[in-house]
Order: C-alpha cells, then structure tokens, then sequence
C-alpha cells in the first residue's frame, strides 16, 4: 500500500505541473496574443439572430483558443512520444489539432470571407474525416486494446472483432456530437472555459484513482489489457488537467466582459480533448455527467428544433441554446456561468463516484 499511496502522490504532483504550466503559457500568449489580434482586426461578428445584449460585443477578438491550443497540443504529443507507455497522448493531439483546424477554418471565412462561415456540410465534413482517423488509429493500431468500461464496473471488456466496426461507428458519431456540444456551449463570456475547467480538474482527478488500481488477475490477457487501461487512465488524467489549466489561463481574458473569444477554434478543440480523454480510458459514457451542460446545450438545441418544425413555429424556450433562454429570461451573464458551473460541479461529482464504485 505504502508504494501505491507514493506513486499516487508523485503523479498528483506531475497533474499539478500540468495544470500550472498551462496555465502559465496560457496567460503569457494572452498578454502577448491580445494585442496582436486586436491589430489584426479579426474581430467577430455577433449573429443577427443573437440576443441584443449580445451586439456590443461585435468587433471582439476571436482566435482566442490559440492562447491555450498552442501548448496544449505541443505538451500533448511532445510527452506521447518522449513516454512510450503515454503515446496515446500523440493520438490524442492530433485529434485536438484536427478539429481546431476546422474550427479555425470557419473562424477566418467568418472575419474575413462571410460571418457565415463554412457551410454546414462543408465543416461536417472536416470532422468526420477527422473523426474517422481517430477511431481507425484507436481501434486498429494503437499499441493498447480498445476497450469499454461498463459503469459501476472495474473492468474492462475487450473490444475486438466485428465489435469493432459496430463501435466505430459510434465513437465517429460521438466525437461529432460531443465536439458540436462543446461548440454550442461557447456563446456566453466564460461559460465554456469555466464548465470545461471544472470538467476536466474532475476528469483529471477520477482517472488518477483508476490509474492507481492493482492489476490482480490470473488471465493473462485481461491482467495486459488492465496494464494499458491503466496507461490510458494515466494520459487522460494528465491531459484533463493540462485542459483545465488552459482554461482557467483563457478564463483571465475570457470572463464577462470578454476581451477575446476562443472561437469555433478554441470550443471544438476543447471538444475533442474531453471526448478523446473518456474515449481513451474506456468510458464515453463519463461526458453525460462531467459534460452534463454540453449535453443539455446541445438537446436544447435539438428539442428546440425538432419543436419549431413540428408546430409550424412555435419555441420551447425564448431562445437556444439554453444559456440564451435564461439570458432572455433576465439572467446576467455571470449567473448563467456561475449556475451552470455548479451544475457541472454536481455532475461530475456523480461521475467521479461512479467511476470509482
């Protein structure tokens, strides 16, 4: 037990390093960043349909994810690969990098094209593409068996076989919805770096005690498959919290009134981390509690939707996604980000006891 508490406490310093180093690097291309953005006039043009609120904030920097993208994604593959049992991490970066582009695509034609952006099927296309060569790397060649951890479960099942094309279908329509979700969640000052950092320092935390369990089986293959669960536990713990520190640094110039956006670069991203990390260790599932608000942004957004088409007009709420119906309904926009963190804060509480159950 001794060696198991000390390992535990050593990697709960390195999560530590993580959060800070990105917070720092974060907070330094802020200081820097700002500026140059500002004299590039990539300002963001607030949508038509939008709350009135919402129009002063025109002309606001965008790109803003930058701040915390840049690091993120070179600690990501830079530790991948300097840490072999950790290379999933390399993975895992180029899946964050994937969908920055493609959310850096949509920001640029917004700034300096059309604030229409990429059509919608021109930016669903970008994902899926990236999407599918995650999953075909995660399934088919990465060095650890893919697996699926099943809640209130300590072990994983091995995914192999015909399995394996059923559940890439599903890991390729997870990682869209989950990104989309992420991206939605981004439209009030701080909502989304907030929910995220609190998201992620829980993740971050869940997945040290898993990492941490003994692997005590006979079955040779299920005692190697634990091993790499363990690895994955390991890297998904470092990056939630490397995550968390890049949006507690963004949040400094992100909180109400913004100085910068992250933009469709920064939300998709941020997207694709959260979902890679529970992906990786076997447990999409943990988005529905430690994600909570990107789900109920993103069904907002569907039930609304689905509504209005079938009533010939008709809304369920004032507008959506949700943080807009509360805003319309009289919220500031630091409540709305307050209440929502607690919510976050809630969910992922259940999420951490049920990983640990």
């Amino acid at each position: 037990m001794i060696p198991m508490i000390y390992e535990r406490s050593a990697f709960l310093s390195a999560l530590s390093i993580a959060f800070l180093i990105l917070l720092a690097l974060t907070a330094m291309n802020g200081l820097i960043g700002l500026p140059l953005l500002r004299g590039l006039k990539v300002g963001q043009q607030v949508r038509d349909d939008g709350p009135q609120s919402h129009y002063k904030k025109s002309g606001t920097p965008t790109f803003g994810g930058l701040f915390f993208l840049t690091p993120l994604i070179a600690a990501s593959v830079v530790t991948g690969l300097l840490n072999p049992e950790l290379q999933v991490l390399v993975a895992l970066g180029f899946l964050i990098l994937g969908f920055a582009v493609a959310g850096f695509l949509d920001d640029y034609i917004k700034v300096r094209v059309s604030k229409k952006g990429l059509s919608v099927r021109q930016k669903s296309l970008i994902m899926v593409a990236v999407s599918v060569i995650f999953t075909v790397y995660y399934l088919y060649f990465a060095p650890q068996q893919p697996y699926f951890l099943l809640p209130l479960s300590q072990n994983p099942i091995p995914i192999s076989g015909i399995w394996k094309i059923a559940y890439g279908v599903f890991v390729v329509l997870y990682l869209f919805f989950v990104t989309n979700a992420v991206n939605i969640t981004d439209g009030v000052d701080g909502l989304c770096s907030s929910v995220t950092a609190i998201a992620a320092l829980g993740l971050a935390g869940a997945l040290t005690v898993l990492a941490s369990r003994p692997v005590a089986v006979s079955w040779s293959m299920l005692a190697d498959l634990l091993t790499g669960a363990s690895d994955n536990a390991r890297a998904g713990a470092l990056l939630a919290a490397a995550v968390a520190g890049g949006c507690v640094g963004f949040f400094i110039f992100n909180r109400h009134p913004a100085k910068v956006f992250m933009g469709d670069t920064g939300s998709q991203a941020l997207g694709a981390a959260m979902a890679g990390i529970a992906l990786i260790v076997g447990a999409p599932w943990l988005i529905l509690f430690f994600g909570i608000i990107y789900i109920v942004e993103a069904l907002s957004v569907i039930i609304q939707v689905a509504y209005f088409k079938k009533t010939g007009g008709k809304r369920i709420f004032r507008m959506s996604p949700i943080h807009h119906h509360f805003e319309l309904g009289g919220w500031k926009e630091w409540r709305i980000v307050g209440v929502f963190s607690l919510v976050t804060l809630i969910g992922s509480v259940i999420g951490f006891l049920l990983l640990q159950a």
